[in-house]
């Protein structure tokens, strides 16, 4: 997932599958080059490059690390800021 550090907003998420007959070093070496094609791609101060491993949505994501979701979403399910 790419953030904007600025706005909280998600610029970019992917969700990379494990391939049929994938062994786990393959799949692992595979996503180490995808997350390295997207910080090369989305480079600069403002934005985020966040990797959730084992995590199948972005809702779930937002879930187990809040720290992540937008100043908006905080406040409104009740997250004291500050």
């Amino acid at each position: 997932m790419v953030r904007d550090r600025g706005t909280g907003r998600f610029l970019y998420t992917e969700q990379l599958e494990r391939r049929s007959g994938e062994t786990p070093w393959e799949y692992v070496r595979r996503s180490v080059r995808r997350e390295a094609q997207v910080r090369e791609h989305y480079d600069g101060d403002t934005l985020q490059v966040i990797v959730g491993w084992g995590v199948g949505s972005v809702e779930e994501f937002l879930e187990s690390h809040p720290e992540y979701r937008s100043q908006k979403q905080r406040k409104h399910d009740g997250e004291q800021i500050g």
